[in-house]
């Protein structure tokens, strides 16, 4: 894989811009809400934010990759993501609408009431589940934590005399519930499925580092000594996407960043990623992207 710089980082300052909301000072702690469906791609690219945080969808449904992962969320699920996470959106199945949540690490060091509750700071950085579903009355109980604090957060002080109290202990709430919630999931991990887990994480490693040169499903499930087969099905059930499907986004996510991050003619990036000439480079990207790299680069560059 291209090196980690390429990715794109943002501060919480640019992601809310890019959001379309007008804050021009740095803070510690905020939630932002978006009343309207987006329908169109907010972060065509990888990025990584410094911050903590979670989105909660509302409704509407998004192809997402969280480091090399991939993961479709949609209403009533939470996406995690902290500064140790590379995330791109793919793609917006369905017009969505969120509140998300993002907060610095001092802040939750600064606010967690009791020592014991690091454990909420250390799950929100986690990123072995990225993707949470919430069902039942726990969606409602987020959801009321996180418009309380949306309200809190849209008001002066003067307003609400208690605001930054109410704040703390709604925070610590939240992340109390979504680790009951996490917690309860992985308790439903049996041994089998574990190793599964650890067979995919294993294949994502090694796409990274050999996918330039190597794109057969039989290189990686060879590496694995596990049949194409068996890998293909494994990457099928845990993310509903085809072995090869994910090996082309992430040669996709190569092309992207170099088309971006560098000045090399598409001639060149042809040759750095493995493909016979720039017109097969031209017309493997497209159909990915549905746009030609020089369409791509222009447009988002």
């Amino acid at each position: 894989m291209a090196k980690r710089s390429n990715v794109r980082q943002h501060n919480l300052r640019e992601i809310l811009n890019i959001l379309g909301e007008d804050v021009d000072h740095s803070t510690q702690f905020h939630v932002h809400y978006s009343p309207e469906l987006v329908s169109e791609n907010p972060f065509p690219y990888p990025f990584r934010g410094n911050n903590n945080g979670l989105i909660m969808i509302l409704q509407g449904k998004l192809k997402i990759q969280i480091n090399l992962e991939i993961f479709t969320a949609s209403a009533d699920d939470i996406v995690f993501f902290s500064s140790h996470l590379t995330v791109h959106i793919l793609e917006v199945l369905e017009p969505i609408k969120t509140i998300g949540l993002v907060f610095t690490e001092e802040y939750a060091l600064t606010n967690i009431i009791s020592f014991k509750d690091i454990n909420i700071l250390r799950f929100f950085s986690s990123n072995e589940m990225p993707v949470l579903s919430l069902g039942g009355s726990k969606k409602e109980t987020v959801l009321y934590l996180l418009e309380s604090m949306y309200f809190l957060n849209s008001v002066d002080e003067d307003d609400n005399y208690y605001r930054k109290e109410k704040t703390f202990h709604y925070f610590n709430l939240l992340g109390l519930e979504l680790l009951e919630s996490y917690r309860a999931d992985i308790q439903k991990v049996d041994i089998k499925t574990s190793r599964k887990k650890d067979i995919i994480q294993s294949f994502l490693s090694l796409l990274s580092l050999h996918v330039i040169r190597e794109r057969t499903v039989k290189f990686y499930a060879d590496k694995l000594y596990i049949t194409s087969g068996h890998l293909s099905k494994l990457l099928k059930e845990a993310s509903g996407t085809t072995a090869r499907d994910i090996i082309e986004d992430a040669v996709v996510m190569e092309a992207r960043n170099l088309l971006l991050d560098t000045s090399l003619p598409l001639s060149q990036i042809a040759e750095k990623l493995n493909f016979s000439d720039q017109s097969f480079f031209g017309k493997f990207f497209k159909k990915k992207m549905k746009v030609t790299p020089k369409f791509f680069r222009n447009q988002y560059k």
